[in-house]
């Protein structure tokens, strides 16, 4: 599987999540902010499993954190909205990633 490939897959299947976890009035800016989540975190994890051999689950730790940290702060979700977005869209795809 390419890079573009995955990332698109992956931006498929994490807006609507993030968007429909962010709420009424922010659906919008959740997708839109997922979008960008993933343009800054999934290059750098793709590189850091496929290229340095950084153990997976490490990886999608660090992007959890880094897109929870994300939705707080860009999209301005509560924590617990943020995390939970975060969690969700990203237990999902990981899931998948082993189906694909």
């Amino acid at each position: 599987m390419t890079w573009l490939y995955a990332f698109l897959l992956t931006a498929a299947i994490e807006l609507p999540i993030v968007a429909m976890v962010a709420g009424r009035g922010k659906r919008g800016r959740g997708a839109t902010d997922s979008l960008g989540a993933n343009l800054v975190t999934h290059p750098t994890a793709w590189f850091m499993v496929r290229s340095w051999g950084t153990p997976w689950l490490a990886v999608e730790i660090g992007v959890f954190f880094t897109e929870c940290l994300i939705y707080r702060q860009v999209t301005r979700m509560r924590w617990r909205r943020a995390a939970t977005a975060a969690l969700l869209a990203n237990s999902i795809t990981a899931a998948l990633s082993f189906v694909v």
